[in-house]
């Protein structure tokens, strides 16, 4: 990796504001941000948000323009082949008008808006679950010009990744945190229907579990993080090199979208004005402003108060601990906005109680009594100005269980938003321009409207000599300046006029209205574009008409992937099946296993493959570099094919390990699901891929006749696959304390159904499985008429004779037939 001096990366980060509506775009323009991000009517991540159609989002890419900010646009869910055919239609509009980029995570979806709309900028999605830099190579030959780490890096991550890419590096630095590592969750998808990759989230991790039957100390919301903030690490995310930082929250109110970017604004410009140690000291002398800054934050949401994430650890730790935290990132006693703490009850009567106040409270704020469990028990809206200290008597409704010693807290600040609102969205902000207008005897009058680079300018009548009531600068600005309903408002307006000229009111107007027009519609015409008109249309049909490699008549394969020795003794023992691949999971085989395990692979006549870990962080990157490329490995050339989980281990065997692509399976969570991603990985050497999980049997079809295909028969689904841990956050740490590694966890939701979280700390994982097995034996021979030879029986956690009785078809237990029928949202 080159060693790069990170001085030469420094420059001022673009603060990137979440749109959900228009009125949350105009709240973040006024709040002073640098771009927008933006859901259009399909394909974007929260098809929940109250997103523009097409008129409305022409009229949002126009907005951000004149107000000389960056609009992004969020095509960052998974495609089916027939959707792919309206991608082009959809995107076409909006590249003309001058979209500053798109936001993708289906690698189809890039592969086609690349070729077809070449000058646009695309970013990569956090849905990538991109964790180095180091496959920037790849992702640059498709337009890729910013990447958007996943959010469980840390700091030193961070640092290392600037120095590995010279894409622009987008980091989230406030709002929720999924649990799950961006782009590897299923768990919406495999419970309703409703999946994550296509932004329908039923948010399944904001749910109650048990664990192992039981309700856990730390709170019953087991899978819910806190909010994210990184304010208090501005300095250090600058001096990273941090490109943008962005702020989640589309699926909020726009006083959230308006005060949290104008926080980040605030402190990114002290920063830039003041310097490191400048902003350092600044911090210091004035705590009480920046701690009531992070109130403030609090007030407008919070979820059990802040975390500063992953950026200082692996697991994450709370920016501020309450008595009930164990020290995890969880949120895990309320998964929605928790207020801020404003008191604490004192006495209980009959129907009513008395609590004393630590903060004012105001005029319609809203507070609320909870339980030592944080749950709301009962909440009101207070009607006059209390101060810290007072004692204040409230009656409560029947049936509701306070006790002295609840907490009080304030969960709506009135005051505070009705400050935002007046800032920031009740009066929207214009355009600050400037001006000069010339009138001199016998020439036309002119006036020049003026915008940072842009200039327009319009004559007005020859200038005559008054013969009373002579015009004056004063008349003349006046007549000028007043812009009312327009976008603009001048700053300064110069005015150079001879004494004594008769200048019409009604002139000055009509100059006005034309020198703005036309100034609106050159700072637009900046940013337009064109398509070719040879090229409107053709990459769709092309796409549409694209035959498929079929592999018809050919012998049925199958592949079976293990977990440990006794199931790989199990399959080696079983002859029934033309067995010709097997997979070795690492994350619990040791290096000594792994090669034993191929040696009898080979002696049984049968090809072994490598399954890389489910995500290929910097420290995997090191163990394995360590593993297969050093001195002492010996099953690098052993092996016969590695399977793929991410980018990250395309570069490393392909760049690193010098493995040719022809020996790579790209597996489920690499989300094979169109024909142009199966023509992305072919462009690069990969023609052997697993089917996704999220297609029906008729969906797949485009993809079934592809040589290489294969299809998991049998798995226990990964739900999720997360950097936090079940054990660690309920529990202890099994690996500090050499206990429990690899552990079973069972949870189980308020529909008693149950999923299996495994702790492998090897790879210092976690994933959350389908306790039900996916089971879909039936289903066999009508795959083969599709195309499909290839077979796969995945095991996890099955005894010997759980894998005997699977490959033997012979199961009969409990299954799922994930969405093999029944397509997801």
């Amino acid at each position: 990796m080159e060693d790069v001096d990170l001085k030469d990366k420094i420059k001022v980060p673009e603060i990137l504001a979440p749109a959900g509506s228009m009125e949350s775009l105009k709240a973040a323009v006024a709040a002073g941000c640098d771009a927008i991000y933006i859901g259009g009517s399909r394909f974007g991540a929260r098809a929940y948000a109250d997103n523009p159609e097409k008129d409305e989002m022409l009229s949002a890419i126009e907005y951000c323009h004149l107000h000389g900010v960056k609009i992004y646009m969020t095509v960052n869910t998974l495609l089916k082949d027939r959707e792919m055919d309206e991608l082009y239609p959809f995107l076409k509009p909006y590249y003309e008008a001058g979209l500053d980029a798109v936001i993708v995570q289906d690698i189809g979806v890039l592969k086609n808006i690349h070729e077809w709309f070449p000058d646009i900028e695309i970013h990569a999605s956090t849905q990538m679950t991109l964790t180095m830099g180091v496959s920037d190579k790849l992702l640059k030959k498709y337009g890729v010009t910013r990447m958007v780490p996943a959010r469980e890096l840390s700091m030193e991550e961070l640092v290392q990744m600037r120095k590995d890419t010279s894409l622009e590096m987008e980091v989230f630095v406030h709002g929720a945190l999924c649990y799950c590592y961006s782009g590897q969750c299923l768990f919406s998808s495999m419970l309703g229907g409703r999946s994550g990759n296509r932004g329908r989230c039923a948010q399944p991790c904001r749910q109650q579990y048990l664990v192992d039957g039981k309700k856990c100390g730390i709170g019953e919301y087991v899978l819910s993080p806190m909010e994210l903030s990184n304010l208090p690490y501005i300095a250090e995310m600058i001096e990273c090199g941090i490109d943008s930082f962005k702020i989640e929250g589309r699926m909020k109110r726009p006083e959230y979208t308006a005060f949290v970017t104008a926080m980040f604004r605030k402190y990114t410009d002290l920063y830039v004005e003041l310097g490191k140690d400048g902003y350092r000291d600044y911090i210091k002398t004035n705590r009480a402003e920046f701690e009531n800054d992070i109130c403030h934050l609090k007030e407008i949401y919070n979820r059990g108060g802040f975390t500063q994430g992953y950026l200082e650890g692996r697991s994450g730790v709370p920016l501020e601990k309450k008595k009930y935290d164990s020290g995890v990132m969880l949120s895990a006693k309320r998964p929605k906005h928790g207020g801020v703490l404003v008191g604490k009850v004192i006495s209980v009567g009959k129907g009513s109680l008395r609590y004393k106040l630590g903060k004012d409270i105001y005029p319609q704020d809203v507070v609320e009594f909870c339980d030592k469990n944080m749950r709301q028990e009962y909440e009101y809206t207070v009607g006059t100005h209390l101060k810290a200290g007072m004692q204040v008597e409230a009656r409560f409704k029947k049936g509701s269980r306070i006790f002295a010693g609840d907490e009080v807290y304030r969960t709506k600040k009135a005051v505070l938003l009705d400050d935002i609102r007046e800032k920031y969205i009740d009066k929207e902000k214009k355009v600050i321009i400037t001006g000069k207008f010339e009138a001199h005897t016998g020439e036309n009058a002119v006036l020049q409207v003026i915008l940072k680079d842009v200039v327009y300018s319009v004559s007005g009548d020859v200038c005559q000599n008054a013969l009373k009531n002579p015009a004056d600068e004063k008349s003349v600005k006046k007549s000028i300046m007043q812009t009312g309903n327009t976008e603009f408002e001048f700053s300064t307006l110069d005015v150079t006029m001879d004494d004594g000229l008769f200048i019409p009111v009604g002139m000055l107007k009509k100059m006005r209205r034309e020198a703005l027009d036309g100034l609106k519609k050159k700072i637009l015409e900046k940013h337009r574009r064109s398509v070719m008109p040879c090229d409107e249309g053709e990459k769709v049909k092309e796409y549409l008409t694209g035959e498929s490699e079929k592999e018809l008549g050919k012998t049925t394969e199958y592949i079976v992937s293990v977990m440990n020795m006794e199931q790989l003794s199990a399959v080696l023992d079983f002859k029934d099946k033309n067995i010709t691949k097997i997979y070795l999971r690492t994350e619990i085989l040791d290096d000594n296993e792994i090669n034993h395990a191929i040696d009898e692979i080979h002696k049984n006549k049968k090809k072994a493959f490598i399954v890389m870990p489910q995500i290929f962080r910097k420290n995997v990157w090191e163990r394995e570099s360590a593993v297969l490329t050093g001195k002492d490995s010996s099953y690098l050339e052993k092996c016969d094919g590695f399977v793929i989980k991410n980018f990250e281990e395309y570069t490393f065997l392909t760049e690193k390990c010098m493995i040719s692509s022809e020996k790579i399976v790209c597996d489920a969570q690499m989300y094979v699901m169109n024909k142009s991603a199966y023509d992305f990985w072919k462009e690069n050497g990969i023609t052997k891929f697993t089917m996704p999980f999220e297609l029906t049997e008729y969906e797949m079809d485009g993809i079934a006749k592809k040589a290489g295909c294969e299809f998991i028969l049998y798995t226990h689904i990964p739900l999720m696959v997360s950097a936090q841990c079940v054990r660690y956050n309920t529990k202890k740490c099994a690996f500090s304390e050499k206990k429990g590694i690899n552990e079973k966890i069972i949870l189980t939701d308020r529909k008693s159904r149950e999923f299996m979280a495994i702790n492998y700390c090897k790879y210092c994982y976690n994933i959350i499985y389908q306790k039900t097995p996916l089971y879909l034996k039936e289903y066999e021979d009508k795959l083969k008429d599709k195309g499909i030879s290839k077979f796969r029986y995945d095991f996890t956690f099955e005894s010997i004779e759980e894998v005997k009785t699977v490959l033997s078809g012979k199961y009969n237990g409990i299954y799922d037939e994930g969405h093999i029928t029944n397509g997801v949202e």
